[in-house]
């Protein structure tokens, strides 16, 4: 199909999804590239008061407009909005158009005279993508020049800060949704902000921190982005608004935006805020935003009545993942909470939480509470799997040590702790089986260490399987010494071991040698001179202890001639 013909395609979809309200009209316009038919499309599109063109409208301008052979229609949009002052249509045009400019860090090689030394100074240059300017008449560019941008910008703020002069009421209203609609993602690095003239105008129009100059807003000489302070526009416009802007703070989706909304809440709103009820400030701790979350918290601590909170209430905020958000929370519950209030499980819980603050309050008291049932151990033996690992280490040492006294003590905590994926837990598990007599004679407690998935428990397994290897079946032996044999790292004395004590085993046990024997195989043929040296030397001894071996071992092992006169394989 040809350019024309897809173009035409294009033009007549347009109309055809436009009449009838359908949504993908939107997606036609923003691949359309017909500029003189878009141009004529503008007026009705922005005439028509169905509220599937206004949502299309606002679509639109939200894709950013700066779309190939869109710059008649994105002129005429604004021209028509600017005229009916509307409001909500210009506010996002002003952010878009704020995007419209981006400008490069870049750093350029200064040179002293004086010094005669050069450095490297950083610099913002201007998009190289766009052209820098167009020539009288030029109609057929496809992307607005830089200069227009520049000049677009401006002008959509423009729009605010007459409407201000007028009615600072309508402004303040005006200018804190558009200011909602700023994005991260849109100011996602210090360039991106500072190209975003609209925002800095609207947040920071008194700041020294910044330069205001005709082609960009730059950073005053030694001052950083981190010095902005609240320094709005018509401040007027924002006083008497805490409902407002505290709705900003819920609302924005730039953190820019509620940085400044929070900030500006503490410095002239500071009574209404410690006047917020619980059930607002337990909301806003709710919020997925850090510097929310951290305001909420430092309100916490200023509402009366604290004390009368129920527990269920308190446990729920201690749930936030906001690190500052809950040293605040763990202060206020240290401060209106007594530990009696809570039972030992609710105290468990809080301490196998992974935010390290409240899991250390949860076992500071836990340990306060008696642990005397079995019911009672079994609670605190939950303590292994807690997220936090100082607070592991920890709890575990406080469970070996009940573990240890208790008469409710049960091979199954044992077992539970050996399955472990910690190693720490294991660790204190292992010196617990070897030193406690209730759990070192416990075949149960070995044969199940056979089945470990865990290196270092096996390790340990294969140190003590002389004295042990009664309690275990022969399947369960192999095993064992299997997978010491093929671990791919580490283990080289644990596998010398494995080697000497499966030709011990053969020898006593001649019955089990066409199992055992294709395991010393394993070793022989090790990439690790260690491992053959002692498989082979294994498998000599064993020959000579028991020659009634030297067919089994002739049979398995083929390749292996230990005997003058043997055939080689």
């Amino acid at each position: 199909m040809s350019a024309a013909r897809s173009q035409a395609a294009s033009t007549l979809l347009l109309d055809e999804h436009f009449e009838a309200g359908d949504d993908r009209f939107v997606d036609e316009v923003l691949v359309s590239e017909a500029g003189r038919k878009l141009k004529a499309l503008a007026p009705r599109w922005y005439a028509d008061r169905r509220p599937f063109a206004r949502r299309a409208l606002l679509r639109y301008i939200d894709d950013g407009c700066d779309r190939p052979h869109h710059r008649a229609l994105v002129k005429v949009l604004y021209k028509l909005a600017e005229q009916a002052g509307d409001d909500e249509v210009v506010g996002h045009f002003m952010v878009a158009f704020d995007r419209l400019v981006r400008r490069k860090l870049v750093k350029v090689p200064r040179y002293d005279w004086q010094t005669r030394t050069s450095r490297d100074e950083p610099c913002l240059v201007n998009d190289t993508l766009a052209p820098g300017r167009l020539s009288p008449g030029d109609v057929e560019s496809p992307r607005f020049s830089v200069r227009t941008r520049h000049y677009l910008r401006r002008r959509a703020f423009r729009y605010f800060r007459r409407l201000g002069r007028r009615d600072a009421a309508r402004y303040g209203r005006a200018i804190r949704a558009a200011l909602a609609l700023y994005r991260d993602e849109h100011l996602d690095r210090p360039e991106r902000l500072l190209d975003a003239w609209g925002l800095l105008h609207a947040l920071y129009w008194g700041s020294p921190v910044l330069d205001r100059l005709p082609r960009g807003v730059r950073l005053a000489e030694g001052a950083a982005l981190a010095d902005l302070e609240p320094a709005p526009l018509y401040p007027e416009a924002w006083q008497g608004a805490f409902e407002e802007v505290l709705g900003l703070v819920t609302a924005a989706r730039s953190r820019t935006v509620r940085a400044f909304a929070v900030g500006l809440l503490g410095r002239a709103y500071a009574a209404e805020l410690r006047g917020l009820p619980l059930a607002r400030v337990r909301a806003l701790l709710e919020s997925p935003h850090d510097e929310v979350q951290t305001l909420a918290a430092s309100l916490l601590r200023q509402i009366p009545g604290l004390g009368s909170l129920p527990i269920a209430d308190w446990l729920s905020l201690l749930q936030t993942e906001n690190a500052a958000a809950l040293a605040f929370l763990c202060e206020a519950v240290v401060e209106h909470v007594s530990p009696a209030r809570l039972s030992l499980a609710e105290c468990v819980d809080l301490a196998r939480a992974r935010a390290a603050p409240v899991a250390e309050l949860g076992l500071r008291w836990a340990r306060t509470k008696p642990v005397e049932t079995a019911a009672e151990l079994d609670t605190i033996a939950r303590l292994a799997t807690a997220g936090a690992p100082r607070v592991r280490e920890e709890a575990v040492a406080w469970l070996i040590e009940v573990l240890g006294r208790s008469p409710h003590g049960r091979a199954e905590h044992v077992r539970d702790l050996l399955d472990s994926r910690h190693e720490d837990v294991r660790a204190r598990a292992l010196e617990l089986l070897e030193a406690d007599p209730r759990f070192r004679d416990d075949t149960g407690l070995w044969a199940a260490l056979a089945e470990t998935p865990h290196a270092d428990a096996r390790a340990f397994l294969i140190r003590h399987l002389t004295a042990r290897k009664a309690a275990l079946a022969p399947e369960a032996l192999r095993h064992v010494w299997a997978a010491a044999l093929l671990a791919v790292h580490g283990g080289a004395r644990d596998k010398r071991a494995v080697v000497r004590q499966i030709a011990d085993r053969v020898v006593a046990r001649p019955g089990e040698a066409d199992a055992l024997l294709p395991l010393l195989g394993v070793a022989l043929r090790s990439v690790r001179p260690p491992e053959r040296r002692a498989a082979l030397g294994a498998l000599a001894r064993a020959a000579f202890r028991a020659p009634a071996l030297r067919d089994a071992i002739a049979r398995r092992l083929p390749e292996l001639r230990l005997f003058e006169g043997e055939d080689a394989a």
